[in-house]
């Protein structure tokens, strides 16, 4: 499909984004409010979207791309339908994993921080859905599957938010490699604004120059464009995982988290490393 609107699918050549805006530009844009996917693209939601329309399915917090329209059409295909409301995440900010995609991006996690708050939103995934989502964040590998603890995250001043819906818990995905940490502290995400924000932020380009920075596996050595090592990154997982071992000397690894890991199984975690 052609004439993607380009508010919401940046990037995009002939309605595919190009391989290297997929690794600059995430985490990519998104409605502050809620929304409907309707055949693949965003159906801006004003007045809310009622807990009834939620039933039956399983909200899961979106900390980084699964924020964004271009992410959730690329996930589940042009077809793509489904709910997502706003949310706030408290206590916890928005930063850098210490991994690399195989599109080549440094991904979102959460990281404990006291006193900060991030507007986010909560896909509402049917069963089908959260399995393929599970597959796409290679649970078990790259990430894990998460439950948070009651108040961690709000639904924000909704008039039916005493709904028995809004008081399920909130699921989530975090990075098991843990966060980049320079001088020891995390990197906040640029783009994802927050409220209390304590740590530095920087966004996906400057944090790709980072990690391009820790080391190559290019003959070219340091002079290697930027555009050139996100190819090479893209085009060999040996290569990103010579990098993320690299990463590994830098991770932090939260402590004391507002959430607990949950045993939960991926039936094909090997397909998108």
């Amino acid at each position: 499909m052609t004439g993607l609107p380009a508010e919401w699918f940046p990037g995009h050549e002939d309605g595919v984004i190009t391989p290297l805006a997929q690794a600059m530009l995430y985490p990519y844009p998104a409605p502050q409010g809620d929304f409907f996917m309707v055949d693949g693209l965003p159906r801006l939601a004003p007045d809310g979207i009622s807990a009834d329309a939620l039933r039956g399915r399983v909200p899961v917090l979106s900390v980084g791309s699964n924020r964004a329209p271009l992410q959730l059409r690329r996930k589940f295909g042009p077809g793509a339908s489904l709910p997502v409301t706003a949310a706030i995440l408290h206590d916890v900010d928005i930063v850098f994993a210490a991994s690399l995609s195989y599109y080549g991006a440094v991904p979102a996690t959460g990281f404990p921080s006291q006193g900060a708050r991030v507007a986010l939103n909560i896909a509402w995934l049917d069963a089908d859905q959260l399995s393929h989502m599970h597959d796409t964040e290679a649970l078990g590998i790259a990430y894990d599957f998460i439950r948070y603890h009651p108040g961690a995250v709000s639904h924000g001043d909704r008039p039916d938010a005493d709904d028995p819906v809004f008081g399920q818990p909130v699921h989530g995905y975090e990075s098991r490699a843990g966060v980049l940490g320079f001088d020891g502290k995390p990197m906040a995400h640029a783009a994802i604004k927050a409220e209390g924000r304590v740590f530095p932020a920087i966004d996906e380009p400057s944090m790709l120059s980072r990690v391009q920075a820790m080391g190559q596996p290019l003959p070219e050595g340091d002079d290697t464009p930027l555009e050139d090592w996100i190819t090479a990154m893209q085009a060999s997982r040996s290569a990103r995982d010579e990098v993320m071992h690299r990463m590994e000397a830098i991770a932090l690894h939260p402590q004391s988290m507002p959430w607990d890991i949950l045993d939960t199984e991926a039936g094909n975690p090997e397909a998108y490393l």
